[in-house]
C-alpha cells in the first residue's frame, strides 16, 4: 500500500470517528433539554402542607419528601415528616371531610387497629366519643344494658345532664352492641355507620386462643375439636360472635329466615362493612366514604399475634365444623364479602394506584416511627422512636389516643 492510499484511509477513519462523537453529543444534549416527563403526582399529594424544614415534591407518584439536607438521620426524618395535625388544602367541590362516625367494634377482627384510626382522627378534630363512664381504662360498653346514664358526657356538657346528651356525640369506636335506635338518640345527625368482619374460621380460632381456651398442653386443633364436641352456647365470644355484636340475639342464630332478615337490615343501615382479610383495601373505601386523607388512615398494626405464636393451619374438616357452629356468622361474612367487591369495582380506575400509594405510606410510617417490636405474651407491641412527634406516638402507643380523648372529655365535662 502506497503512502497516498494510507493517508486516504486514515482520513476516512478520523472523519467517521468525529461524526460518531458529534451524534452522541447531540443526543446527550437533546436528552438534557427534553428529559422524560415526570409521572403525574398522586391525587392526594397536595392534601398535606408539610413542616417548614422540607418541601413538598411536585412530581413523584409515591409522594416522596424532598429533604433540604442530605444524610438526615431516621429520628430527624420523623421530626421533619409531620409536626402536628395535617392541614387540609381546599378540595374544591370534590367533598368535605366527615367528622361523625360510629364504628361497631367486633371481636378478634383487627378491630383494635381500626379503632385507633378512628380515635386519632377524632382526637385531632375535637370529637365527642361514646364511652362507658365507669370504664376509664377502655371505655367499652360491652354486653351491658345501655342508656344515657351509662355514658361519659360529651364535651362541654355536665355529668348527669342527660337531656343534653341527645344527638351530641360525634364518634364511637368501642365495643358496643349495635342498636340503631339507641345510637340515633345519642349520635349527631348525619353520622355514618361502619363495622368490620373476619372469616369466621379465623375469627373463632383467634378468639379461642385470646380468651384462654387453648391453654395447656396439646394442639389448638385438638382443643377446638374437643370444645366443639360439647359446645357451650353461653360463651359469647365463641358463638357467632360477629353477628351478635351486630345486634342479632343469640336465640335466632340457627333461624335461617331471621339471620337473612338481619343481614338485609345491616346492609340497608350500615354505610360500609370492612373485611379484615382485605384491610388496606377496606381503608381506601373508608377514606372515600369519609372524605379523609391518606394520613388519616395510615396505621401500625395493633394487638396482633406474632408469627411464632400463631397456631398451625387448621384441617379442612375442622374448618367445616367451625363454620357449621358459626352458621350465622358464616352467612353474614359470605354476604358482605360479596358486596365488598362490588364496592371495590365502583371505586373507580385509580384503585390500584391508590392502593400502591397507601402501602408505600404504610412502609414509610413504620420505618420512621417504630424503634422495636416486642413480643408481650401472645401479642406484638412496639416502641416508638425517641423524641417522636405526636404523629408517631399516637400511632405506635396503642393506648395513647384513648387516654388523651378520655381525659379531655372527662376534664371538659361541666361540673
Amino acid at each position: 500500500m502506497n503512502k497516498q492510499a494510507a493517508f486516504l484511509i486514515g482520513s476516512v477513519i478520523i472523519m467517521a470517528i468525529f461524526a460518531l462523537f458529534t451524534t452522541l453529543n447531540e443526543s446527550v444534549t437533546l436528552m438534557q433539554i427534553n428529559p422524560e416527563p415526570p409521572a403525574p403526582p398522586h391525587p392526594d399529594s397536595t392534601n398535606l402542607i408539610y413542616h417548614q424544614h422540607h418541601v413538598r415534591d411536585q412530581g413523584e407518584p409515591n409522594d416522596q419528601l424532598v429533604f433540604i439536607k442530605e444524610n438526615v438521620t431516621k429520628t430527624n426524618q420523623e421530626s421533619l415528616l409531620i409536626s402536628s395535625l395535617p392541614i387540609y388544602e381546599d378540595r374544591g367541590d370534590q367533598c368535605k371531610p366527615h367528622d361523625q362516625l360510629v364504628f361497631i367494634k367486633t371481636h378478634k377482627t383487627g378491630s383494635t387497629t381500626l379503632m385507633i384510626i378512628v380515635e386519632i382522627y377524632g382526637y385531632y378534630h375535637n370529637c365527642s366519643f361514646l364511652f362507658n363512664a365507669k370504664d376509664p381504662r377502655q371505655g367499652h360498653i360491652r354486653y351491658i344494658k345501655v342508656d344515657l346514664t351509662t355514658l361519659l358526657p360529651p364535651l362541654n356538657v355536665s355529668m348527669g345532664a342527660y337531656n343534653e346528651y341527645v344527638n351530641q356525640f360525634d364518634m364511637s369506636a368501642v365495643h358496643i352492641k349495635y342498636d340503631r335506635t339507641f345510637l340515633q338518640t345519642v349520635m349527631k345527625k348525619g353520622t355514618k355507620y361502619i363495622s368490620i368482619l373476619r372469616d369466621p374460621v379465623k375469627q373463632f380460632e383467634s378468639a379461642f386462643v385470646f380468651f384462654g381456651f387453648a391453654k395447656g398442653n396439646g394442639s389448638t386443633e385438638t382443643k377446638i375439636n374437643k370444645w366443639l364436641n360439647r359446645p357451650k352456647p353461653e360463651v359469647k365470644f365463641l358463638n357467632n360472635n360477629q353477628i351478635l355484636d351486630l345486634g342479632l340475639p343469640a336465640k335466632y342464630f340457627r333461624n335461617e329466615a331471621r339471620v337473612a332478615s338481619h343481614i338485609k337490615k345491616l346492609s340497608r343501615e350500615l354505610d360500609l362493612m370492612l373485611i379484615t382479610e382485605y384491610f388496606d383495601e377496606s381503608l381506601l373505601l373508608l377514606r372515600k366514604l369519609m372524605c379523609w386523607s391518606f394520613d388519616d388512615i395510615v396505621y401500625i398494626k395493633q394487638n396482633a399475634r406474632p408469627d411464632e405464636k400463631r397456631s398451625l393451619p387448621l384441617t379442612d374438616p375442622l374448618k367445616d365444623r367451625i363454620r357449621k357452629w358459626n352458621v350465622a356468622d358464616s352467612s353474614l361474612y359470605k354476604y358482605f364479602n360479596q358486596t365488598f367487591w362490588k364496592k371495590i369495582a365502583a371505586y373507580g380506575p385509580s384503585f390500584r394506584q391508590d392502593l400502591q400509594y397507601f402501602k408505600e405510606k404504610q412502609t414509610r410510617l413504620y420505618n420512621l416511627c417504630v424503634e422495636n417490636e416486642i413480643t408481650a405474651g401472645h401479642r406484638t407491641k412496639y416502641t416508638v422512636l425517641p423524641n417522636a412527634t405526636d404523629y408517631c406516638t399516637l400511632r405506635v402507643e396503642m393506648k395513647e389516643p384513648f387516654n388523651r380523648i378520655w381525659l379531655r372529655q372527662k376534664q371538659n365535662s361541666l361540673t
